[in-house]
């Protein structure tokens, strides 16, 4: 029998016919360092127990089945490793096949460190091989799992799914991942064309100019002194603008036509400082989406892979991914992402790195929409029957419920990548001021100004030029 139970602590309790009591035979095994196998030993004692204790007609009598503490004693501990980020990330992968040996300082990600802890928790020799899996649509890829049914591995890690039936054993929830929908966003540009757009209740101002001008023409019609026309319109666009005083009031209704006049260009003139105010000093945050249907309804054309874009059964996705164009992987889908101001699918995990490498000025050009698309939940592979299951699920569910996955998992993409991600999400959806202490518009700021004053100056010069021409041209 110590073939079939050396992996645990077993006692039987066997009655000896001769003085009424019973013989105790406990069962335990350990690690040969030397030949790496387990040995039994068997402990013989006799002693009494009551009777009630006993069931009338058994001979043997199986009152405990402990399991044995693992200790390899340094022995091998096959382990397979499959790529996916930031569970395990492998130099040259490419250049590997399944069950290729494996370097640990060619690793690393949350997964490593955490079968390091294992096999130092089995006082194990830890051997690693290299696991081939497709790692944008991995549910199909099972080649490996012979090397753990066959005993040549005895655990599979790397951010591997509960998908492959009884045939194995598994190490429970270690880890989940959300896959959402994300989109590039970056504030607007400044530029003076869309001041103007900004300002649109400009066209009032001209309305009351333009009533202006009539009136006064009427006005001053009507008091036998009629003044031009075009002196009428350039006296009371240059009011307007606070540029020119207006024409001379000579009666009552013309001085009260140009006071209600002054105060408009007033309203005008605090109107127009506080567009340029808000402008030059405040920065709103960009349009974002809050949810995958602002998303399907946005003009940002989604980039998918192909062969893996209707893993869900929903009818709004499988609309929206038959608009999409095509990428060849993540990050691929990542680069035209960016380059075309679109929207990809991603894994949550992936999105810190990307907000983190792409942000502009500390903001996230970035963002995900808040529910997800699915939930995948992680969880390791192990070969079934194996000593290891039992006391493997108990330090895996451990290391979890600290919070140690976790950690080893933020730590994996890097912990100044998720706080920089953080700050970069936080900054792009604040409506914040580009000042710090005050907001004051400087003269950069005002540029525009002095160019249009430059161009001013050169139509007056060049006006100027052409009415010398014109009166020498008469004198001749």
């Amino acid at each position: 029998m110590l073939n079939d139970i050396q992996f645990y602590e077993v006692k039987f309790f066997i009655p000896d016919e001769e003085d009424g009591r019973f013989i105790s035979l406990t069962i335990t095994s350990e690690m040969n360092e030397n030949s790496c196998r387990y040995n039994g030993r068997i402990k013989k004692q006799k002693f009494k127990i009551c009777d009630s204790y006993l069931d009338k007609g058994k001979e043997i009598i199986e009152l405990s089945s402990l399991e044995a503490p693992l200790d390899l004693k340094m022995c091998e501990f096959n382990v397979g490793m499959a790529s996916l980020y930031p569970y395990s990330t492998i130099k040259n992968k490419e250049h590997l096949k399944t069950f290729d040996p494996l370097c640990i300082d060619d690793m690393n990600g949350s997964d490593v460190e955490i079968i390091k802890i294992i096999a130092n928790y089995f006082n194990a020799t830890l051997n690693l091989y290299f696991v081939k899996r497709n790692e944008e649509n991995p549910y199909f890829d099972d080649e490996y799992l012979k090397f753990v049914i066959n005993g040549s591995l005895d655990v599979c890690l790397g951010g591997l799914y509960k998908i492959y039936g009884d045939n194995i054993s598994y190490s429970g929830i270690y880890s989940s991942q959300a896959i959402v929908w994300v989109y590039t966003v970056e504030r607007s540009t400044r530029s003076w064309q869309k001041l103007v757009g900004k300002t649109h209740g400009l066209y009032i101002f001209l309305i009351f100019y333009i009533l202006y001008s009539i009136i006064w023409r009427i006005v001053t019609k009507f008091d036998g002194k009629a003044a031009s026309i075009t002196d009428t319109l350039l006296y009371s666009w240059g009011a307007l603008v606070g540029a020119t005083s207006l024409q001379d009031a000579r009666t009552v209704k013309q001085r009260i036509l140009n006071i209600l006049y002054l105060v408009m260009s007033l309203y005008l003139s605090t109107y127009v400082s506080c567009q340029i105010y808000s402008y030059l000093t405040i920065e709103e945050p960009p349009p974002h989406y809050k949810t995958a249907d602002e998303l399907i309804t946005s003009d940002k054309t989604p980039y998918l892979v192909p062969v893996s874009k209707y893993f869900v059964q929903d009818k709004k996705h499988e609309a929206f991914a038959n608009t999409s164009c095509d990428c060849t992987n993540f990050n691929d889908c990542e680069v035209k992402l960016i380059k075309y101001n679109a929207s990809t699918i991603l894994i949550d995990g992936h999105l810190p790195l990307l907000q983190a490498r792409t942000a502009v000025d500390d903001e996230a050009r970035v963002l995900r929409v808040s529910n997800e698309i699915l939930t995948i939940y992680h969880e390791m592979i192990i070969r079934k029957y194996s000593p290891f299951v039992k006391t493997y699920q108990k330090v895996t569910q451990r290391l979890f419920e600290s919070g140690i996955c976790r950690k080893l998992y933020e730590a994996a993409i890097g912990i100044t990548v998720v706080d920089r991600a953080k700050i970069a999400n936080k900054n792009i959806l604040s409506n914040s001021y580009s000042c710090t202490v005050g907001c004051k518009i400087t003269l950069s700021q005002l540029a525009g100004m002095f160019y249009l004053w430059i161009l001013g100056c050169s139509i007056s010069i060049l006006i100027f030029v052409m009415e010398i021409i014109v009166h020498r041209e008469r004198a001749m």
